[in-house]
């Protein structure tokens, strides 16, 4: 009785990757404020408007041609976040909810910035989504830190 019980349990699926990138808070941060993505080299354009207010959406268009319509639900100057979640898309995408969560903190031993990117999936996200999830934020990372220089 308890396997089958579990087999239909719900859950859901946090991905949380984190870096530190060798640039000021603030050469990071203006990267990731006006929510264009334009710093990761997978994001070909974004109708995001600069200074868009918190519930403002956009559409991100990807290098493979998807286009995923992004809602902006929190973003803080003082502590340095941006969240939003995923509402639409062109092809339909994997999951029924993604939220996304930036975070930056600055490392006051250096110049440095320590970068969480969280993701919190809706219970029917895969394993590959979650794999996929993870392999692209860490590539992001990349893309951020050279774009922070």
């Amino acid at each position: 009785f308890l396997l089958s019980a579990r087999k239909t349990m719900a859950h859901s699926c946090r991905v949380h990757e984190s870096c530190v990138i060798e640039a000021t808070i603030d050469k990071v941060w203006n990267q990731i404020r006006p929510s264009t993505f334009a710093w990761w080299k997978l994001v070909q354009s974004s109708s995001a408007e600069e200074g868009a207010p918190v519930g403002a959406t956009s559409v991100q268009t990807y290098a493979d041609g998807s286009k995923w319509t992004i809602k902006l639900l929190e973003m803080s100057d003082i502590k340095n976040f941006i969240s939003w979640e995923i509402v639409a898309s062109e092809e339909a995408i994997a999951v029924t909810s993604a939220v996304h969560t930036i975070r930056l903190r600055r490392i006051t031993a250096s110049s440095h910035t320590f970068v969480e990117w969280f993701t919190d999936f809706s219970s029917d996200a895969t394993f590959e989504v979650i794999e996929d999830s993870k392999f692209k934020k860490l590539d992001a990372f990349k893309d951020l830190a050279e774009a922070s220089k």
